[in-house]
């Protein structure tokens, strides 16, 4: 295994367990609804696939290609049996675009 396969693996790993992890409420609310411990959805969150060029050949330094700054959350909806959230994403360079994340139970994430 070269750098550039240790690095793609600590990369799905860390990505996957922050994907995976379940929300947990707050202890102390404000009676009216529940806070959770984690965000929705984060920089964190963009897939893999989007930042960086995952081909050895291409990409051999496993450089961004997309750098992320922020994602706000917006308004979800139930759609289709799921929770969907159309977030605006802002890139390093301040330029936004629109991305799509759905979510099974609308406390935990995945995007798509």
């Amino acid at each position: 295994m070269d750098i550039f396969d240790i690095r793609i693996e600590k990369l799905k790993n860390k990505y996957n367990e922050i994907i995976t992890r379940k929300n947990e409420p707050e202890e102390i609310g404000n009676g009216i609804y529940t806070r959770y411990k984690y965000p929705i959805l984060t920089k964190e969150h963009i897939p893999l696939e989007w930042i960086y060029d995952l081909n050895k050949d291409t990409n051999p330094f496993l450089m961004e290609r997309l750098g992320i700054n922020a994602v706000f959350n917006a308004g979800a909806i139930y759609f289709e049996d799921k929770f969907v959230l159309v977030t605006r994403v802002e890139g390093y360079d301040r330029k936004s675009f629109f991305a799509v994340a759905e979510s099974e139970n609308g406390i935990d994430s995945k995007c798509i």
